[in-house]
């Protein structure tokens, strides 16, 4: 792996299993040496989004919308598809920058802990503020998995393929608010927030997007503050 995260797929199915799933205008995160771009521009209008200058001339030759840039820092335009497969250490945040992007869907490749992490129901073990904020803003439909020596060169971890679909906007406040609880998760809620509730003896990881979303409303208009 080079000291941008990049690794590159090689299986061409599956390069072509993601491209039948995008459509219309395409953004492409991380373009890379082309290899997936080649499939896009089959199915669009694509548009390139790269950190590495090494890689422009490669993808200038299939596209000539190449942004040379940092898909966390680059102002967003309307799009119907987003993809990409995404670096491990920067999951999150390239996640939730989605917030800022309006798109009809993204399908992209996360390491396979990281999806199924956004998946996660109460009481499992790896549910988590990643899970409720996940969920809260997306719907999120597992594709399939695809195995770390279908990558060059091979990563540490599998992969998997996930569409992600919007479904509301930012909310800081209840970000925020979950921050706060799931700070202290392994805790009842009475021991976190002074609020008498019907969740009091409940803790914040065995609660639901539309629990906490409940609460989160009463406490609101309790302080009387929206």
């Amino acid at each position: 792996m080079n000291r941008l995260g990049q690794v590159f797929l090689r299986n061409r199915r599956i390069l072509e299993y993601i491209s039948k799933h995008v459509d219309g205008d395409i953004l492409e995160i991380g373009g890379g040496d082309g290899r997936l771009t080649e499939f896009l521009v089959n199915r669009g209008k694509v548009w390139v989004v790269e950190i590495d200058r090494k890689f422009e001339s490669r993808l200038r030759e299939i596209t000539e919308n190449v942004i040379i840039g940092d898909f966390l820092e680059i102002q967003p335009f309307r799009v119907d598809s987003i993809v990409g497969n995404v670096p491990y250490y920067i999951s999150s945040e390239i996640l939730f920058r989605l917030l800022d992007w309006d798109f009809q869907r993204a399908v992209l490749m996360f390491q396979k802990e990281f999806a199924e992490k956004m998946l996660m129901k109460p009481r499992e073990r790896k549910y988590g503020r990643l899970s409720v904020m996940a969920q809260y803003y997306f719907e999120i439909k597992f594709m399939r998995e695809v195995s770390r020596y279908e990558f060059t060169p091979v990563p540490e971890v599998d992969s998997a393929i996930v569409m992600i679909r919007k479904i509301r906007h930012r909310d800081l406040g209840f970000e925020e608010f979950i921050r706060k609880l799931f700070s202290q998760k392994n805790k009842k809620l009475k021991n976190i927030i002074q609020v008498e509730s019907k969740y009091s003896d409940m803790r914040p990881d065995w609660m639901g997007v539309d629990d906490l979303l409940e609460l989160y409303r009463s406490i609101s208009s309790y302080s009387g503050h929206h």
